[in-house]
């Protein structure tokens, strides 16, 4: 089965946003300091990570891309 990793930079916000899979209904969790993973409720499954300050964090600024990963 393929999945992809869909990566998306908001520039005003300096966010950067990684989704696994298909978008879905996630809920938050700080894992780090300004680093949060997004989880299913129903399945517990990570969905996604957000990435606050990304450039600041990384020294870069990222453009959106889509890269397929497969399990």
């Amino acid at each position: 089965m393929e999945k992809k990793i869909s990566i998306s930079y908001d520039r005003d916000v300096d966010v950067v946003y990684l989704t696994f899979g298909e978008p879905t209904e996630a809920v938050g969790e700080e894992i780090e300091e300004g680093i949060f993973a997004r989880y299913d409720p129903k399945t517990e499954e990570l969905v996604g990570l957000t990435i606050i300050n990304f450039s600041r964090k990384f020294g870069v600024k990222p453009k959106e891309v889509a890269v397929p990963i497969y399990k």
